[in-house]
């Protein structure tokens, strides 16, 4: 059971029991499924080294832009929360990881939404 999310303290937040911790090659797609049901939500943080060219995507297969190319994919997002934001999930959902590096780490900690 993940911990319940609770700002009682500003920017203070306990260690998540429901975590993960990814590592990706290059090209090759990573995923993490969100435990639970898909009626239960949870607030979602990542954390990435600061050089890592990570691509995440929500219950799809994210994709590398090539060279002077633009890619447009729905829920899919270059290193979403690495400025500290969060997004939200559900259970059963997948998320997907995919990096043009030779190696990225991809930190994963939910909290369940009340």
């Amino acid at each position: 059971m993940s911990i319940i999310y609770n700002s009682n303290y500003d920017l203070t937040i306990p260690f998540s029991d429901d975590s993960a911790q990814v590592a990706l090659g290059v090209g090759v797609e990573q995923t993490y499924t969100v435990p639970g049901p898909a009626t239960t939500y949870y607030s979602v943080r990542f954390a990435y080294i600061s050089t890592s060219n990570v691509f995440v995507r929500l219950n799809a297969i994210p994709t590398t832009p090539g060279a002077a190319s633009v890619t447009t994919q729905t829920y899919s997002e270059f290193r979403p929360g690495a400025d500290g934001s969060q997004r939200y999930v559900k259970g059963g959902d997948v998320i997907h990881f995919i990096t043009p590096d030779a190696t990225a780490y991809v930190g994963i900690s939910l909290r369940q939404l009340p």
